[in-house]
């Protein structure tokens, strides 16, 4: 198989397509094939190794930024730039004067002008990393493939993203002169609350869209549409939402505004600490001006370190970069009764 073939091969699994003649499962059965030719031995991935590392990091790099536009990309920007190139990401600096203006004009009085222009502001990136240990005895048993490395750099590299926006909007939320009405907390989910953080958000796009872990999707449950009476009986709930929450555990839609769910992991062996705050959801505009940016600098960098029993350590980086453009748009939810398991060196609020 030739190395243009093996590309093609790796791409398509990143995207989980298939080309003629191919089905999926040919598709992934070809690509550990090919890739055990490549490094059936040590010293065969050893002759081949930068080919094999070309594959991969084109796979990633094609796949990832679209898999991230997919999931934020309705209410964040993603660019791509080269190697050392500046992200510049525009905006409309007039309109968001005339929004403040309008909504504090009187019956009468002197008016203030104002231009509809733009302005630019640089978005820097830095790196994220990660490796993964390759015992060759194992590769040579099937029981490890390079193919697995592919699928892994591509999530490890998407789920990155939803953790740095997560952590812009933390940092960018404890800043001075954020508005009282942008902010929710309560012990418990109050669907009145989360509505006026939407009503709020609204006003700045066509549309909300409400950005959490899974954790405080959960402690949402069903939109209750009827109150519960007086004798303690249960209240009335859409069917939709008792449906979702019996397929997939969670709802997916909120009086109109769609979820987007934060993927959760932990980052300790005891499974007790998370990388995402489960007790925060963002409301974010739709529509308008993204207040999300997202930046992707230069290529998946890869290389690779041979340890003292022949294992082989595959490390990885990119840049990335994220922003939050203004603290007047969008709004935060706090449920201080779910249990707290963040990491609290990554704790901005």
């Amino acid at each position: 198989m030739t190395i243009k073939e093996m590309k093609e091969l790796a791409l398509c699994a990143a995207k989980n397509e298939a080309p003629a003649n191919y089905s999926m499962e040919n598709v992934q059965d070809a690509l550990v094939e090919g890739l055990r030719e490549m490094a059936g031995s040590v010293n065969q991935f050893m002759k081949n190794r930068y080919d094999i590392y070309e594959i991969i990091i084109q796979a990633a790099d094609e796949v990832v930024p679209k898999k991230v536009i997919d999931a934020v990309g309705v209410f964040a920007d993603v660019q791509q730039v080269g190697q050392g190139q500046k992200a510049l990401f525009r905006t409309r600096l007039g309109r968001t004067r005339a929004r403040k203006f309008l909504t504090q004009v009187g019956l009468s009085g002197v008016y203030e002008t104002f231009r509809l222009d733009h302005g630019y502001f640089e978005v820097s990136a830095h790196a994220i990393g990660g490796a993964c240990t390759i015992d060759f005895e194992r590769m040579l048993d099937g029981a490890e493939n390079m193919a697995d490395l592919v699928s892994l750099l591509v999530e490890a590299q998407t789920d990155a993203v939803y953790q740095e926006v997560q952590k812009a909007l933390r940092a960018a939320y404890g800043k001075a002169g954020v508005p009282a009405n942008n902010r929710a907390t309560g012990a418990t989910f109050d669907g009145a609350e989360m509505m006026k953080l939407i009503s709020t958000v609204r006003a700045y796009g066509s549309g909300a869209v409400i950005f959490a872990p899974p954790e405080f999707v959960a402690a949402m449950g069903a939109d209750e549409i009827a109150p519960m009476p007086a004798n303690g009986a249960y209240g009335v709930y859409h069917p939709q939402d008792i449906d979702a929450i019996h397929n997939t555990g969670y709802i997916n839609l909120f009086r109109g505004t769609p979820i987007v769910q934060i993927p959760q992991s932990f980052i300790d062996e005891n499974n007790n600490r998370t990388w995402i705050d489960p007790q925060l959801a963002y409301v974010l505009p739709t529509g308008g001006e993204k207040v999300v940016k997202v930046v992707f600098e230069g290529q998946t960098q890869m290389y690779d370190f041979v340890n003292r029993d022949q294992s082989m350590e595959i490390h990885t980086y990119k840049k990335l970069g994220t922003a939050i453009l203004t603290y007047h748009n969008w709004g935060i939810y706090k449920n201080s009764g779910i249990p707290q398991t963040y990491a609290e060196e990554f704790a901005y609020i």
